[in-house]
């Protein structure tokens, strides 16, 4: 595995990425100012749980969050990103919203280091069903939020106005 070392926690802990296979890195790659401040966040806190998430205001706009609140009258669509096998709801004709929220998914590996395993811009949101890792809670969100239609290459074949979930 490649590992970017991001930085160390309060309590010595060493910080990476795997910037080549992980949903973190591939986010970083088209966000790389993030790793300063993902970096800013973590070197005051004390890890010691093995899945960690944080969610941090950063008293300024850090970027664009691409999930948005939809509503009956936003048109909603369901398909495949590229390279995944369970469908994202979508939201046409919607923009990314200024967002101050930092979410940073760490988990601990086997020599008590941390590895940032997913990060992005916008407040936590529970994976979606059909995920590895959704939560009962997955259902419920992804009813009332959707990606903006632009923010993922979708497979068109996948395309469906009906909720697979």
């Amino acid at each position: 595995m490649y590992r970017h070392i991001v930085g160390v926690s309060r309590n010595g802990c060493e910080l990476y990425v795997n910037l080549i296979q992980s949903s973190a890195g591939r986010y970083l790659s088209r966000q790389p100012h993030l790793i300063s401040m993902i970096r800013e966040v973590l070197a005051t806190m004390k890890l010691a749980d093995h899945d960690i998430l944080v969610e941090q205001d950063m008293g300024r706009v850090i970027g664009n969050t691409n999930v948005v609140v939809t509503s009956e009258k936003d048109n909603v669509f369901y398909a495949q990103p590229a390279k995944k096998t369970i469908s994202y709801r979508f939201v046409k004709n919607r923009s990314p919203s200024p967002s101050p929220m930092l979410t940073i998914i760490l988990e601990q590996d086997s020599d008590d280091n941390y590895e940032i395993v997913d990060t992005w811009v916008g407040e936590f949101r529970p994976p979606f069903p059909g995920d590895e890792r959704a939560t009962g809670a997955s259902g419920e969100y992804w009813k009332t939020h959707a990606l903006v239609a632009d923010a993922e290459v979708i497979q068109l074949s996948t395309v469906t106005k009906v909720c697979p979930y």
